[in-house]
């Protein structure tokens, strides 16, 4: 178990500025929502991953590693936005498999249809350059998306082991 919680601890820092980062877009994101409602899913889904992090951080520091008696709210709060977590990291898993195991000609025809579409597109940037950036996002959504299961997934392993923390 010495080993999970050196990896929970690896994992939790490596998600910190991650949280901070999309606690950035999602407060842009939050902006833009208000003329159109229906972003407002994406706002909350991206929140929960933001409050997630830093109350499981809290856990880790108060709860795990010093052992102090914390509320049982913080516990509902882990859960509940531990729950929306899993659902943003499985998104960001699916869509970067989707399209890393992609065909690059479709993805290229794809990228080509979508500038002749953009008349005022840049033409120093090529299609060759749009699929490269496309794949790098890629690979950070896979990897963001599979850090933050894994931490979710150890995150409730050890609400279970340290369970006699919450009053």
């Amino acid at each position: 178990m010495l080993d999970n919680l050196k990896l929970y601890k690896v994992l939790t820092y490596i998600l910190i500025p991650i949280a901070l980062f999309l606690g950035f877009i999602d407060t842009i994101l939050l902006m833009v929502s208000l003329l159109n409602p229906a972003n407002l899913l994406y706002v909350f889904i991206l929140a929960c991953f933001v409050i997630y992090t830093f109350v499981s951080f809290k856990f880790l520091r108060q709860g795990v590693q010093t052992e102090q008696i914390l509320k049982k709210s913080l516990k509902d709060w882990i859960k509940v936005n531990a729950i929306a977590s899993i659902f943003l990291c499985s998104l960001f898993c699916l869509n970067g498999l989707s399209i890393l195991l992609s065909d690059n000609a479709t993805l290229s025809k794809y990228i080509d249809e979508i500038i002749t579409l953009q008349p005022g597109f840049p033409k120093e940037i090529s299609a060759a350059t749009i699929l490269n950036i496309l794949k790098g996002i890629s690979v950070a959504f896979l990897i963001i998306g599979t850090v933050g299961l894994l931490h979710i997934r150890i995150t409730f392993r050890l609400l279970k082991k340290y369970g006699y923390l919450f009053e």
